[in-house]
């Protein structure tokens, strides 16, 4: 067997989780001793609430460690429908709990794709939607708005339709509302416009709403429409990892689906998890049943008010707003052509990206994990002062840039020219090969 055999070809050109990577990078040079402001895995740190610690510890105590029913304990499938607000639509057996809201997507792509069928993406899309989908056998499709309209990397409807006339074998349309990394918040006219899409052209609709309790500036979720047209077509995915402090360690997510959907993705389950761990299933259970306070979101906004303080007037940044998640997406395409201290010219996000982690500490999401090269995710859980301190590293950085024609490089370039204008010109004299 050749070595290029020996991994399927469909994971073998797989690349490591970015978000997860980046968590590896500030352990690396913390360890080290290196300074190091870290932007880039995206979690609430915080503390974990009292009661669900508590709600653990009791688990374990009388030891519910056994199998639960692979769908997820049915007191917390039912905790769901409060939870979403959605008990009027749907009953337990619409919900599957699993191990992260990455395995209730795996989970809905296995479920419901025939090999190489399209699955319709967001134009910036979270970095494993493509990974999980290909390891599902479908053929992951990006819905780029056109021309000038990429500004806010926004799909419309027409966006939609132009790409399911063209890929008739297109199964799904997967959005993540707010987004991750772009920090957008599809309204509910526009969430209303794709759904119906979806339901006329009868294409599921995957809501990820995974953020869709971290709302600034006092916005309501624009919650989709769910009534005997949409509900055959409509699933929704949400989990633990966002709008809980620490709670990504948990490894709990869950779905709500059309009953034939939800039993496919039970019965797939129950033979590759067999349901998540179950303690862990009554720290969920604690969490869903006690009022959700909103603090997060509360605290959050402060440091993203702080970040756009800071940040105020950034070189070569044009910083997107940010009314929902806890990113700031910055372009930085005028960076691209620039050059470093070091003489290492810019050319695109994977560059900028590396230079203001080695240049100055600062760990951030390269665009390129999102299909978008040009741009910047900043996470903003960190503490205040590492966002103030932060964001001074990344002003001197940025300000040390060169444009890629200064006046010394001018200079050294037309030194260059006369030097080879002079040796061609005596080559010529002298009748040797140019």
């Amino acid at each position: 067997m050749e070595d290029n055999e020996r991994i399927s070809a469909k994971l073998a050109k797989f690349r490591p989780s970015l978000t997860l990577a980046m968590k590896e990078t500030v352990e690396r040079r913390r360890a080290a001793g290196l300074p190091v402001y870290d932007f880039g895995l995206g979690e609430a740190k915080g503390e974990l609430g009292p009661e669900l610690r508590e709600a653990g510890e009791i688990a374990f105590r009388e030891q519910q460690t056994i199998y639960t029913d692979p769908a997820g304990l049915p007191e917390l499938r039912d905790a769901v429908l409060d939870w979403l607000g959605v008990r009027e639509h749907y009953k337990i057996d619409n919900v599957v709990v699993s191990t992260g809201a990455k395995q209730s997507l795996f989970n809905i792509f296995l479920a419901v794709c025939n090999p190489s069928d399209a699955v319709l993406l967001d134009a910036a899309p979270w970095v494993s939607y493509q990974p999980l989908a290909v390891a599902a056998y479908g053929f992951p499709v990006m819905v780029i708005p056109p021309g000038t309209r990429r500004a806010r990397l926004k799909v419309t409807p027409d966006d939609l339709n132009r790409n399911l006339d063209v890929r008739p074998h297109a199964k799904l349309f997967l959005l993540n509302n707010p987004v991750n990394p772009t920090a957008q918040l599809y309204s509910a006219a526009e969430i209303e416009d794709l759904l119906h899409v979806c339901v006329e052209r009868r294409v599921y609709f995957v809501l990820d709403r995974l953020y869709w309790r971290i709302l600034f500036d006092g916005l309501t979720y624009p919650e989709p429409r769910i009534d005997e047209q949409t509900k055959p077509w409509l699933i929704q995915v949400d989990g633990m990892s966002k709008n809980f402090n620490r709670g990504g360690g948990l490894r709990i997510g869950w779905a709500v689906a059309p009953r034939d959907v939800a039993k496919a993705m039970i019965n797939l389950q129950s033979h590759y998890t067999a349901g998540p761990a179950t303690p862990t299933q009554y720290v969920a259970l604690a969490a869903l049943t006690r009022p959700y306070t909103g603090r997060l979101a509360k605290e959050l906004q402060a440091r993203r008010d702080l970040l756009l303080h800071e940040a105020a007037d950034m070189p070569l940044v044009d910083i997107w707003p940010s009314p929902a998640t806890f990113y700031s997406f910055w372009d930085v395409r005028r960076c691209f052509g620039m050059w470093t201290p070091d003489g290492i010219l810019l050319r695109g996000s994977d560059e900028v990206a590396n230079y203001l982690l080695t240049s100055a500490g600062v760990v951030t999401a390269s665009g390129i994990g999102f299909m978008q090269n040009g741009y910047l995710r900043l996470s903003f859980t960190a503490p205040e002062e590492q966002i103030v301190e932060g964001m001074q590293a990344v002003r001197r950085a940025l300000s040390a840039l060169r444009p890629r024609f200064s006046e010394d490089t001018a200079a050294a370039n037309a030194r260059l020219v006369e030097r080879t204008a002079a040796t061609v010109s005596a080559a010529c004299e002298v009748g040797a090969p140019v």
